[in-house]
């Protein structure tokens, strides 16, 4: 079976579908922390999840087990989560939190359609021991309710735990980091893709699979943007840009989300891939708690609209929206530049 970290990093959070989805609000915010079970495709009755989740933005949802903790806080346009291990039971999994907000904006002031440009600053801390984890940010945008959004991908469906399939959006601005408690990278995150042929041979690790296979078969994910090997305080500052094409006066949703989640050694179980084969998991590196503190991000920090649009936001929220000028006139100031100067250098 094939598991995919950062996707466990953005899915493994909620459970339930949050009452308020059939609602259908122009604006939310959505907090959650869970466990989740190694067995999470069957009942085990030594099992009990822990999960705890807020809709009230500010607040914060949390979870503390033996030897781990979570926990999560949205507000519109800033996402936090965070996840720590450094021992789980046999019969958990995973430990994490997902972070997550809409917004239903309408831009204005022109014709047609135009560019948005999105800029969003990724901050947080990582500590990576003896846990594998991963954690991954989203910013899309979908013309349909997010509650609405059905995602392809077998995994996620299986999890069933966001409230929103954030991969079905309309993709802006993304990112995505693995923690691995192995100095090489390639035992956990491979770039080989996973052999469909049995007979081929078994992978060491969790290989990536071929991304074309998301549309077809569901299962094709992504390689992280970034892998972290064994050590303490690994700061990541990462600042995201993306564009969106919107028609004027046509509403859309603005989706952000972010999860983290660390893996406890039931991870192991996966070493191995070929069909009746046992295998031995490669000796740690790594040693201690695995920590991804990203309690003070992700956050959109401007909002860059074409000169003379504005838009307006379901929730009231203050963005910090700006404009840029259009080609022309960028063409047109360093013109008028280039003309002061002239007249600077004749009187002279």
């Amino acid at each position: 079976m094939h598991v995919r970290l950062t996707t466990l990093a953005a899915a493994l959070m909620v459970g339930v579908t949050p009452a308020w989805a059939t609602d259908l609000p122009a604006y939310e915010t959505y907090s959650a922390a869970a466990d989740f079970g190694t067995n999470f495709f069957s009942s085990d009755p030594t099992y009990t999840q822990l999960l705890d989740t807020t809709a009230t933005p500010g607040a914060t949802a949390q979870i503390s087990g033996s030897g781990y903790t979570a926990s999560a806080s949205t507000s519109l346009g800033s996402n936090h989560a965070y996840a720590s291990a450094s021992a789980m039971p046999a019969n958990v999994l995973s430990a994490g939190s997902f972070s997550g907000w809409y917004d239903q904006v309408t831009i204005t002031g022109g014709s047609g359609t135009g560019t948005a440009n999105f800029t969003v600053q990724l901050n947080g801390t990582v500590d990576v021991g003896a846990m594998a984890g991963g954690l991954g940010y989203t910013l899309g945008a979908s013309s349909v309710h997010p509650s609405l959004l059905t995602s392809n991908t077998q995994t996620f469906n299986a999890i069933n735990t966001t409230p929103w399939a954030l991969d079905a959006a309309t993709p802006i601005a993304s990112y995505l980091i693995g923690a691995s408690p192995y100095n090489d990278t390639s035992i956990l995150f491979s770039s080989t893709p996973y052999p469909t042929d049995p007979t081929s041979g078994g992978i060491l690790g969790i290989p990536a699979l071929d991304p074309s296979l998301g549309g077809g078969t569901g299962m094709g994910f992504p390689t992280p943007d970034l892998v972290l090997t064994p050590g303490s305080g690994q700061s990541v500052n990462v600042t995201l840009h993306g564009t969106l094409n919107f028609t004027y006066g046509e509403a859309f949703y603005l989706i952000g989300g972010l999860g983290a989640s660390v893996i406890g050694d039931g991870l192991q179980s996966f070493c191995s891939f070929t069909v009746g084969d046992t295998c031995t998991p490669p000796v740690k590196d790594g040693s201690g708690a695995t920590t991804l503190d990203f309690s003070n991000s992700a956050n959109l920090i401007n909002i860059a609209l074409p000169e003379g649009a504005t838009a307006s936001f379901a929730s009231g929220n203050v963005y910090n929206v700006t404009t840029v000028p259009e080609p022309d006139a960028w063409l047109m100031l360093l013109a008028g530049l280039g003309l002061v100067g002239w007249r600077a250098r004749r009187r002279a």
